[in-house]
């Protein structure tokens, strides 16, 4: 799969960037960004191609427009936004079926759509990379989701009934 991945709203999302981060801690934030996707299992085993796009308006005119860090392609939107940036790769777009815009922004959701190509908000494709990553280890090591064996405790369900103010017809096993 190939991704178009809107840099700072997943920095956001994740919690590695907040409004009122000094510029001087954006580079070793993106870079941390930008090493963790490349350590990725769907980036390490190629089921993934990243391009991340960051939002350079007020960046110097020297910026590169495009990079490459390890494996993860990297595009800077010189004097413009990342969402722009994003529908004209779109737009350029051979294939874009094959193509993932991964933002919370509607707009490129809605760009996306009409290109043909699908937009995954942050939970979804952080879900997605997840699973990779826990499909990629080895099966003694996959994290499994803990079933409780036969009913809860009764003090545990008392507790549950009590937190979500279930009412007491309920409570008492009547319907």
């Amino acid at each position: 799969m190939k991704f178009l991945i809107d840099g700072y709203n997943l920095m956001h999302a994740i919690g590695w960037m907040s409004a009122g981060m000094k510029p001087s801690a954006l580079a070793p934030a993106r870079t941390q960004l930008l090493d963790w996707l490349a350590d990725s299992a769907a980036c390490r085993t190629k089921a993934a191609n990243f391009r991340v796009v960051f939002d350079a308006m007020k960046g110097p005119g020297h910026t590169s427009r495009e990079t490459t860090h390890r494996t993860i392609t990297v595009t800077f939107a010189y004097r413009s936004t990342a969402d722009d940036r994003i529908e004209e790769l779109l737009d350029e777009a051979s294939d874009p079926k094959r193509l993932v815009v991964v933002s919370n922004d509607t707009r490129l959701h809605e760009s996306a759509r009409r290109a043909r190509a699908k937009g995954w908000f942050t939970p979804a494709f952080l879900d997605w990379l997840l699973a990779a990553d826990d499909a990629a280890k080895p099966p003694a090591e996959r994290t499994l989701a803990e079933k409780p064996e036969g009913p809860p405790p009764a003090d545990e369900a008392a507790e549950l009934l009590q937190i979500f103010d279930v009412p007491v017809v309920l409570k008492r096993g009547r319907g």
